[in-house]
């Protein structure tokens, strides 16, 4: 029996396949306006160096994608516009937040560079599963952005999925960096489960890590094919 959340995924299959499939159009449009202060320069310099907005993932609508000096949550989708915006002050409370965390544990600074690259790619992701979903018809809903981001990771940037499941993992006990709202263990174990999933030898740190658990960890590989096929030909990238 799938797990509650793939099973929420294969609720949305009749629907995928009942919509037209539009050819997708290109790949968004990456923006990044002047920061108006050291601290917001500083997250501007960290976006464009950790090549997190960067994607081969082609979307059925022109998007853009605009990083800029703004408060509210770190990252929004706004579908009447069809843009992602990323703010500044988002992304230095998310390089803080890991920062603390690594200082915790001691890790260095490769460790945690690593960790707050991929967690960038996570938060892009993430509105990206947004944009997929409401412009190929189907109800906004966070689960089907978060199941569409672990897809879209996967596929255009596998080398960042075991460092994206342990920052998430990481920042699972409330904090808001990586969606935009509160996460839990649950979420994140869900996340985790399919990046493993989609290549349990090559992304096996995370089963060893326990960022999935171990009693789950068997069926993830089952768990990313049923979300795969429930996503049908939404995730399309460029050659």
């Amino acid at each position: 029996m799938p797990h509650p959340l793939v099973a929420l995924a294969l609720s949305t299959a009749s629907a995928l396949g009942a919509a037209p499939s539009p050819a997708p159009a290109e790949t968004p449009a990456v923006r990044y306006e002047p920061a108006g202060s050291p601290r917001a320069e500083q997250a501007r310099r960290l976006l464009r160096e950790s090549e997190a907005l960067r994607t081969r993932i082609r979307l059925p609508q022109p998007v853009e994608v605009v990083a800029r000096d703004c408060a509210g949550p770190p990252a929004s989708w706004d579908a009447a516009q069809r843009r992602i915006t990323l703010c500044y002050a988002g992304v230095d409370r998310l390089r803080r937040t890991l920062t603390g965390i690594a200082e915790t544990e001691e890790a260095d600074a490769r460790t945690a560079g690593r960790r707050l690259d991929a967690a960038l790619s996570v938060l892009f992701h993430h509105q990206l599963g947004h944009a997929l979903g409401t412009l190929n018809g189907l109800p906004d809903a966070e689960d089907q952005a978060d199941r569409l981001a672990a897809l879209t990771l996967a596929a255009d940037r596998p080398a960042r999925a075991v460092p994206a499941a342990e920052a998430r993992h990481l920042l699972a006990a409330g904090h808001d960096g990586l969606t935009g709202h509160p996460e839990g263990a649950e979420e994140s174990a869900t996340f985790a489960c399919l990046l493993y999933g989609a290549d349990p030898a090559a992304n096996a740190a995370i089963a060893k890590g326990g960022w999935v658990p171990a009693q789950r960890a068997p069926s993830c590989a089952a768990e990313y094919g049923r979300v795969k096929a429930a996503a049908g030909s939404l995730v399309v990238k460029e050659p």
